[in-house]
């Protein structure tokens, strides 16, 4: 139905755009894409409702998961991050999204998927390649944590592809969800741990430790310069503010706001004290060249102190 080697490289371009915007936020993530094989698009493509009706007919039911584009994350809390942060950044694009609620009464799997037409230097392409109406030039976004995506690899390959094996089942059924409720439990375990473990770090002063625990941010490295911890450690309420930041405040700022600067511990420190905490000592250890980046980003200090 299509020539797999024009929509691979679509897609790939496509999943380097989506990461160009995720980079900048010191996220940890892992990025997959694939494109339907010929065969399962060909039989997705053709399925009919119960009525006996042709599930896509080319107006108002498409398919639109032919391309799709899934981000492993290794914190639970991000999931909703990005998703507030990509349905914003591609809102132009965005068409409909599948968010489950958890219940305390089921167990069952949580989907966080995300459907967006493809920008508009993709359509073209893609047209060139699928001719047929009902597959929509769009694709689709999935949002899961890696510890939840084995776990959903495994439902995909022996319940959903085979809902028949699970007949009469209805027990192990509900036991295999139990096992992904457990896996979500650990999640937010750690989560916990971590919150402890940075509190503990800054108890004891060890603030490369405390930052790294609390934040939770990629960097290139895991020191701090010895006139920068001198600064901090003769700045008493300044490490106390530091500690008070919300990650989730954090991370929205680094993923709304275009910043070219290497992601080292020191230039961490240096943003959040230019931008949220502003104390006069940080910014005289703040490098002229880094200053200069950082004005260039338009921001009501107001609204993020």
């Amino acid at each position: 139905m299509y020539r797999p080697t024009e929509l691979n490289r679509l897609t790939n371009n496509l999943q380097k755009l989506i990461e160009k915007h995720l980079e900048a936020s010191g996220v940890f993530y892992r990025i997959f894409s694939r494109v339907k094989l010929n065969k399962s698009l060909e039989k997705k493509v053709n399925q009919l409702d119960p009525f006996g009706n042709a599930k896509y007919d080319g107006n108002d039911k498409r398919l639109r998961d032919l391309i799709g584009i899934r981000i492993n994350l290794y914190f639970v809390d991000d999931q909703q991050i990005l998703l507030k942060f990509l349905k914003q950044k591609l809102n132009e694009y965005f068409l409909e999204e599948t968010v489950d609620v958890p219940t305390n009464t089921e167990f069952k799997p949580t989907r966080v998927n995300l459907v967006f037409r493809l920008p508009q230097e993709f359509q073209q392409e893609f047209r060139s390649v699928i001719q047929d109406v009902r597959i929509d030039a769009t694709f689709e976004l999935q949002l899961r944590t890696i510890i939840s995506e084995g776990w959903h690899e495994v439902d995909h390959d022996f319940r959903y592809k085979c809902p028949k094996d699970w007949d009469q089942h209805n027990d192990l059924s509900r036991t295999f969800n139990g096992m992904l409720a457990a896996l979500e439990t650990h999640e937010w375990g750690m989560l916990k741990l971590f919150e402890e473990l940075s509190y503990s770090h800054y108890k004891a002063a060890n603030y490369g430790a405390m930052i790294r625990m609390h934040l939770r941010i990629r960097t290139e490295d895991y020191d701090i310069g010895v006139d920068l911890t001198k600064a901090m450690q003769e700045e008493g309420t300044f490490i106390k503010d530091f500690f008070r930041l919300e990650r989730a405040i954090l991370i929205d700022f680094l993923l709304s706001h275009t910043l070219f600067l290497p992601f080292t511990l020191n230039n961490l420190i240096y943003l959040v004290n230019y931008f949220f905490i502003r104390n006069d000592r940080i910014l005289e250890e703040t490098p002229e060249i880094l200053k200069a980046e950082f004005k260039k980003v338009d921001v009501d200090f107001e609204e993020v102190i």
